[in-house]
């Protein structure tokens, strides 16, 4: 039994690795793109959000799969999907909305995110991290009997 348990563990690291480096590489093709100011850009940081909230949803993985094995009805951990997530989905669309044509998209929307990326841009990486464990650990099985 601990042996798999060890396996299990292994293999999220491995994944985890695998997008980190993948994720990377995507980071490096999109700074490419933009200094040669290719149209590609937009989709690098289409994939650069989806790999960093992939690496949250396998952190949060073993949560799932736990409750996949429970009895009970599904149900959504609302305060946690609205107060972290939604916030965490704003952050991490940061580069999406400096990207936008609509002037209402970059003054209105984007204007408090203009603060937060004078002191650097490492936030949104963490922000796709957190985006990916809220979402999946946001559903779980309730039973009534317990």
């Amino acid at each position: 039994m601990k042996m798999k348990s060890w396996l299990k563990y292994l293999i999220y690291i491995i994944l985890i690795f695998f997008m980190i480096v993948l994720r990377e590489y995507v980071e490096k093709l999109y700074l490419d793109s933009y200094l040669r100011f290719e149209s590609a850009m937009f989709f690098y940081l289409v994939i650069n959000l989806l790999l960093g909230v992939c690496i949250g949803l396998i952190l949060g993985l073993e949560h799932l799969l736990s409750e996949f094995r429970k009895e009970g009805m599904w149900k959504i951990n609302f305060p946690k999907l609205i107060l972290v997530g939604l916030p965490s989905l704003y952050f991490s669309l940061t580069n999406i909305w400096f990207l936008g044509n609509s002037q209402f998209l970059r003054e209105i929307i984007s204007y408090p995110l203009h603060y937060f990326f004078r002191y650097g841009s490492s936030y949104i990486s963490l922000f796709q991290v957190i985006l990916g464990y809220v979402v999946i650990t946001g559903f779980f099985k309730y039973n009534e009997k317990i």
